[in-house]
């Protein structure tokens, strides 16, 4: 009769167990289900970091990140046509300015600012010290196409009437402004115009400050696409890359200069 007892009694442990591992393996299934992607239109210029913030914030959340990167008008009208992705993130505020205008997105925060600089090779052997030398002979300028890009757009409403003969001069267009800053890292081109935080991801190549662009500040910034299916999830991800000690840090490490519109620390 004992060993009876007994044996019926390591077949209700073993029972319990494996009901213990159904329920543990049933609410991992949930769990994983809750999770899904999140899809981010990124400006070209801020790849860098928000690459890194997306590795954490991954980690940290079990949320997938799938980001699509190319010049800022370029991703409002990839958002705009195919309606669908949870966050937008843009280099400058003017194409803020569009995406507000044409109901496209909601809540806006700004992330760091950037400003127009000249970027040349290391040494800058053309001795470029002023925009207008650009213009010289021999000197090869590299452009970001303005239809894609925010750099150039900004650089061509600030410059007026001089835009066409910048444009008129350049050597090379491209459709980011990561592109045309290679360029000039690889020498195949003797300056371009980018935004001041991408020169420290070229080793190669320096920076040059001119005149006409040192009040040209533009805030880059994440905003909430009205397309999201998953919008509470978008918005942690939006207020995790503002949290100072999250994507701030990241941002700041990498050189970038941080918004005065950044958020406290999201929450978990």
């Amino acid at each position: 009769m004992g060993r009876l007892m007994k044996y019926a009694f390591s077949i209700l442990v073993a029972v319990a167990i494996g009901l213990g591992l159904l329920g543990w393996l049933h609410m991992q299934s949930r769990s994983s289900q809750a999770h899904g992607t999140l899809t981010v239109y990124c400006a070209a210029s801020l790849k860098k970091p928000v690459e890194a913030i997306a590795a954490n914030f991954e980690k940290e959340h079990g949320w997938t990140v799938s980001l699509q990167y190319g010049g800022s008008a370029s991703l409002l009208s990839a958002a705009r046509v195919s309606k669908t992705g949870d966050l937008f993130l843009s280099a400058d505020d003017g194409t803020i300015a569009d995406a507000l205008k044409h109901g496209v997105i909601g809540e806006v925060i700004s992330l760091v600012k950037q400003r127009p600089v000249v970027i040349v090779t290391r040494g800058n052997p053309k001795n470029i010290r002023a925009l207008d030398d650009l213009l010289k002979p021999g000197v090869r300028l590299a452009l970001a196409n303005p239809e894609s890009a925010s750099i150039s757009r900004v650089v061509r409403k600030a410059l007026g009437d001089r835009w066409e003969a910048f444009r008129s001069s350049a050597t090379v267009f491209k459709p980011t402004v990561m592109d045309v800053a290679a360029d000039a890292a690889l020498g195949s081109v003797d300056a371009a115009i980018v935004w001041d935080s991408v020169v420290p991801q070229f080793a190669a190549t320096e920076s040059v400050n001119v005149a006409e662009f040192e009040r040209l500040e533009e805030n880059a910034s994440v905003a909430l696409l009205k397309s999201s299916k998953q919008p509470a999830e978008a918005l942690r991800l939006a207020h995790y890359m503002a949290s100072p000690a999250k994507g701030g840090h990241i941002f700041a490490k990498n050189g970038y200069r941080i918004a005065g519109g950044a958020v406290g620390d999201s929450k978990p």
